[in-house]
């Protein structure tokens, strides 16, 4: 399995481009714009391998928390996340705490601050997000 920074790592795009997104890939040539039902139809597709998968069910706050943590720089608060995610701390204490149980982060001291804690990848995050990429891949093919 490769390393899941191999898989997910952001690549950052000219800011000339108008249409690409910070830490995002310029749109390839090769790939067709598609409509609403599709893009539709491939996202249930990807969501009926993970529900039918092993692995636990992710709300889609969970999940965009995990893939902030995994694909942007840190280091991660529940404040930094919060105001990326456009969202309250309570819920990212929320998620935060439902992500621990299952393994995916740890509260680690922030050196930097001794009153917050820095949210961190473990093992099992990584395999997670390689998963859920391998899905995404595998529907797109």
């Amino acid at each position: 399995m490769p390393a899941l920074e191999a898989v997910l790592s952001p690549r950052v795009v000219s800011s000339t481009d108008p249409d690409a997104l910070p830490n995002r890939p310029a749109p390839s040539a090769k790939l067709e714009r598609q409509s609403r039902t599709d893009s539709l139809e491939f996202w249930h597709r990807v969501t009926l391998q993970t529900v039918r998968s092993d692995s636990p069910d992710l709300s889609a706050r969970q999940l965009a928390m995990l893939m902030t943590i995994y694909l942007e720089k840190g280091p991660h608060t529940v404040r930094s996340l919060a105001a990326h995610l456009q969202v309250t701390k309570a819920a990212i204490s929320r998620a935060t705490d439902s992500l621990c149980k299952l393994g995916y982060i740890v509260r680690q001291p922030d050196h930097r601050d001794k009153r917050s804690v820095v949210l961190a990848r473990t093992s099992a995050g990584i395999h997670f997000l390689s998963e859920f990429a391998d899905i995404i891949q595998a529907e797109r093919s």
